[in-house]
C-alpha cells in the first residue's frame, strides 16, 4: 500500500510537470524602444545586429511550478553564446541594469552564473536583489573571493555553487550557498548519495541540474533534491530586444 501511494504520487507529480512544460511563456507587451520578446525566428542580417539577445532556462519546485530561472547571455538567435565566460557575465549584467530583464522573468529568482572577475569589481552590486550568484566550479575559494561573497550576501543576494562536487577546499563555500546544484551528467546515483550526506545538515537547497530524461528526473525526486533544471523539463527560451528604435 505504502508503495502504491508513492507511486501514485510521483505520477501526479509528473503530470504537473508535464502541464508546466507545455505552458508558454507569455511575453511582455513590445512597445517603440523594443522590449524583449521570445525570438521565435531569425531575424534579418540588419536588424540581427541591432538586437540584445538572452535565454531563459526555468527552473522548478517540487510542485511542479517554476520557482525562477537561469539567465544565460546569448549572442544571437541560436541559443549559444561566442565569448568568454567573464564576457557573458558582464553582458547580463547591463541587460538586467538598462534594458529591464525583469520584465521577463517577473522577478522571480534569477540564476547568474558569476566569473571570478565580476564578483572582484563589484559590478553585480547593480543587480536587483532577487539575483542569485551561481558561482562557476572554476571559483577557487581564496580570500578575496570569500570576502565579496560575504559582501554580496550582506547586501541581500544569494550564492549557489555551480557543478558542485565536494572537496575539503570547498568547505568555506558551503557555508555561504543558499543552493548547490549538483549536474546529473557528471555524477552518478552512488556519488550523489554520498554527496547529499555530506550536505544533510546544511542549510542549501539542492538543485538537481541537467535532468535530461524522465529516469533521471524520478532518481532526482526520490534522492531529495527540491529543485530541478534540464532539457527534459525545459530547454533554454530566447529572448531578444532591440538596441534601438525603429525608424520611420
Amino acid at each position: 500500500m505504502v508503495f502504491k501511494s508513492l507511486l501514485g504520487s510521483l505520477e501526479a507529480l509528473l503530470k504537473m510537470f508535464s502541464a508546466a512544460r507545455q505552458q508558454r511563456d507569455v511575453p511582455p507587451p513590445n512597445d517603440i524602444l523594443g522590449d524583449w520578446m521570445e525570438a521565435q525566428w531569425a531575424p534579418s542580417r540588419a536588424d540581427a545586429f541591432n538586437r540584445h539577445y538572452v535565454a531563459l532556462q526555468p527552473i522548478f519546485n517540487r510542485r511542479g511550478k517554476i520557482f525562477g530561472y537561469e539567465t544565460l547571455a546569448r549572442s544571437g538567435w541560436n541559443n549559444r553564446f561566442d565569448g568568454d565566460s567573464d564576457a557573458a557575465t558582464r553582458t547580463m549584467v547591463e541587460n538586467w541594469t538598462r534594458h529591464r530583464l525583469d520584465r521577463v522573468t517577473e522577478r522571480l529568482p534569477v540564476f547568474l552564473n558569476c566569473t571570478r572577475e565580476a564578483l572582484v569589481d563589484g559590478i553585480l552590486t547593480q543587480l536587483p536583489r532577487t539575483t542569485v550568484l551561481e558561482l562557476l566550479e572554476t571559483i577557487v575559494p581564496d580570500d578575496e573571493i570569500l570576502s565579496a561573497c560575504r559582501k554580496m550576501k550582506a547586501l541581500g543576494f544569494k550564492i549557489a555553487l555551480d557543478d558542485f562536487q565536494f572537496s575539503e577546499k570547498m568547505r568555506d563555500f558551503i557555508d555561504l550557498a543558499d543552493y548547490i546544484k549538483v549536474d546529473f551528467r557528471i555524477s552518478d546515483k552512488e556519488e550523489r548519495r554520498e554527496l547529499l550526506r555530506r550536505l544533510r545538515n546544511r542549510r542549501a537547497i539542492l538543485i538537481a541540474e541537467k535532468i535530461e530524461t524522465i529516469e533521471e528526473f524520478e532518481s532526482a525526486i526520490e534522492e531529495g533534491f527540491q529543485l530541478f533544471q534540464g532539457y527534459y523539463l525545459g530547454y533554454p527560451t530566447v529572448y531578444s530586444k532591440r538596441k534601438f528604435p525603429p525608424r520611420f
